[in-house]
């Protein structure tokens, strides 16, 4: 599930409505000084209209009155407070769109998930900035994470995060970056590479 906590809520972004007209969409979107908004019909995120669409829009309608939802780019991902932050990650990270949309269980749209809010989210997830970091390497053998959890453990240090970098395939070498908080954090490492790790500086 979403937590809230990475949702930029609706209450708190500039939304256009798709029935409005280009010249008030082009108002709206040059008093914000914004390059795209959010578009919603009724409670339904449908996607999103950007100035540069709005403004070629305009010449081309001469002086036909066109709206919004005629220019609507509605391939822009939407996930269910339910799905995963994971997904919402790789969609952002395999799609050309700013943000993903997120919709309550009921199809009512309630607000985005940005880069910078999964940026934010996987960077406190891995401890950036806190505590020691230590990138180890070491042959990707069944057990080895558990002995070396267990040496940080015995040598009283207390692991903030692990990631494990997927393996060389051709020498079968995994390298392990850890977070971890210890009063030396020198015993540790003499610990570690004791136990038949390498420990890259």
């Amino acid at each position: 599930m979403i937590s809230l906590s990475f949702i930029l809520s609706r209450e708190k972004l500039t939304l256009m409505d798709s029935r409005t007209d280009l010249k008030s969409a082009l108002q709206i979107i040059e008093s914000g000084n914004f390059l795209s908004l959010p578009v919603i019909e009724d409670n339904s995120f449908i996607g999103i209209v950007s100035k540069d669409k709005i403004l070629q829009a305009t010449i081309d309608a001469k002086d036909t009155i066109k709206y919004v939802y005629q220019i609507v780019r509605s391939d822009i991902p939407a996930l269910t407070i339910e799905d995963d932050t994971e997904e919402a990650a790789l969609l952002l990270a395999e799609t050309n769109t700013p943000f993903v949309a997120i919709n309550d269980i009921n199809g009512s749209f309630i607000g985005i998930i940005t880069h910078k809010t999964i940026f934010k989210h996987y960077a406190h997830i891995l401890g950036i900035n806190k505590g020691h970091k230590l990138i180890i390497t070491t042959y990707d053998i069944k057990g080895r994470l558990a002995l070396l959890t267990d040496v940080i453990s015995k040598e009283g240090g207390n692991i903030l995060s692990l990631v494990i970098d997927n393996p060389n395939v051709s020498t079968n070498v995994v390298k392990i970056i850890v977070r971890l908080e210890a009063s030396n954090i020198q015993r540790i490492k003499d610990a570690i590479e004791a136990s038949g790790f390498s420990i890259r500086i």
